[in-house]
């Protein structure tokens, strides 16, 4: 996944929310404070996108930036503000560039679980972690502080060629899990994300048990898909 080849982050964003739709009551029912947890997801990655279609004709870190704005003043929910600090960040990470690259991409969606945390409130310190945290500590397996286990895909052959990604860049997220490497100084992390999320060995975020891992996790989940069909898609007519 080191394609050259110019990301049109609207549409991964478009793809991702048609993916939390079709899930939005399973994530409703994960969620017992308001039960409500899908439809602002729903909300807000529509905004999202929309936001990035209007920006569509600007640099990517101005995009970012005004969708950032538009989750902190439109967003719904208490996850909105972290969303929001994600996608400043991205801005931030991504300035200067004329248009985004696959690992471009993949920032962007750390950046975005990096920035959720499992639980607490804006106003609250968090100490439980980040999504991003539970998601590679899921796919580090039972070592990793407990956290649910991947769970075979059904859906995905077995053929992929992303099925070998996950178990070579795993010890890049152990790395990364045991403070070894900060965010930044990980550049196989993104890609170790992706293995995690769209391999062979595919991670279910609904088994998270949790609304805001759940959304994030599918999230980032359809993204990287996303991202990988358009990936191999560049590939094939270069």
């Amino acid at each position: 996944m080191t394609s050259n080849a110019q990301i049109d982050l609207a549409d991964l964003f478009a793809v991702a929310q048609k993916t939390i739709a079709s899930h939005r009551q399973e994530i409703n029912d994960l969620d017992g404070y308001n039960g409500n947890h899908g439809d602002n997801m729903v909300q807000n990655v529509q905004l999202i996108a929309d936001a990035l279609q209007q920006r569509r004709d600007q640099p990517p870190a101005a995009a970012l930036e005004y969708a950032s704005q538009r989750i902190q003043k439109e967003g719904r929910g208490g996850t909105s503000p972290y969303y929001a600090q994600g996608l400043a960040r991205a801005a931030q990470q991504v300035q200067g560039r004329s248009g985004l690259t696959t690992q471009d991409a993949l920032t962007v969606v750390q950046s975005l679980l990096a920035a959720v945390p499992t639980d607490g409130h804006p106003e609250q310190a968090q100490a439980g972690g980040s999504v991003l945290d539970l998601v590679l500590g899921m796919m580090a397996g039972p070592s990793s502080a407990s956290q649910p286990q991947a769970q075979p895909s059904a859906q995905r052959p077995h053929s992929s060629p992303l099925g070998g990604l996950l178990k070579s860049l795993l010890p890049a997220a152990l790395n990364l899990l045991q403070g070894q490497q900060s965010q930044e100084e990980s550049p196989g992390m993104g890609e170790a994300l992706l293995g995690a999320l769209t391999g062979s060995q595919q991670l279910n975020p609904l088994q998270t048990g949790k609304p805001r891992p759940a959304a994030g996790g599918l999230l980032a989940q359809s993204l990287l898909s996303a991202l990988s069909s358009r990936s191999d898609s560049y590939s094939e007519t270069d």
